[in-house]
C-alpha cells in the first residue's frame, strides 16, 4: 500500500514550523524521558546509547522491541484537539492546527480529507502525533492506574 503525504507549501511550513515553537515550550516537558521520536535535541542515536547502558549496568530479563502500525494514520483527531484545547487556550492556534490536520491530500485533481490521523509530510505532523500519544498515556494512566 502507498503511503500518501501531505506536502505543504513553503508559506505552510514556515507557519508549522511557528506552531512547533510554540507547542513544544507547552508539550515538550510533559513526554516521558525515555521517548525519543521526533524531539528537540534527541535522535534514534540517543536511544541506542540509553538501551546500550540499560542492558550493560542493569538487570534485565526481556527486551521488547514494537513498532504501532500505521500510528501517524490513526491518531484520534477529535481526541487531539481536546487534549491541545486543554492546555492551548488561544483560539487562533487551535483552528490553525485543526486546519493543518484538515489539510487533506491532493490527488489527481481531487482532495481526500481524513478524520483520523496527523498529514505526514509536515513539519507539525511528528509533534502532533507525539501530543496524541501523551494523551493516550494519559488516559491508560488513569484508567489503569487510579
Amino acid at each position: 500500500m502507498l503511503k500518501r503525504s501531505s506536502i505543504p507549501c513553503f508559506e505552510d511550513k514556515l507557519v508549522q514550523a511557528g506552531l512547533v515553537r510554540i507547542l513544544e515550550s507547552v508539550y515538550e516537558q510533559d513526554f516521558i524521558e525515555d521517548s525519543y521520536g521526533f524531539r528537540p535535541s534527541r535522535s534514534c542515536h540517543h536511544a541506542l546509547k540509553a538501551l546500550s547502558e540499560t542492558v550493560e549496568n542493569h538487570p534485565i530479563n526481556h527486551i521488547v522491541e514494537a513498532d504501532i502500525k500505521g500510528f501517524f494514520d490513526n491518531v484520534n483527531q477529535e481526541w487531539l484537539m481536546k487534549f491541545l484545547a486543554h492546555r492551548i487556550e488561544d483560539k487562533r492556534i487551535q483552528r490553525m492546527v485543526k486546519r493543518f490536520l484538515k489539510a487533506g491530500v491532493a490527488e489527481d485533481g481531487s482532495v481526500t480529507v481524513s478524520d483520523e490521523g496527523t498529514p505526514q509530510g509536515g513539519v507539525i505532523s511528528p509533534l502532533l502525533a507525539n501530543i496524541g500519544d501523551r494523551g493516550q498515556i494519559f488516559i491508560l494512566d488513569i484508567l489503569c492506574f487510579n
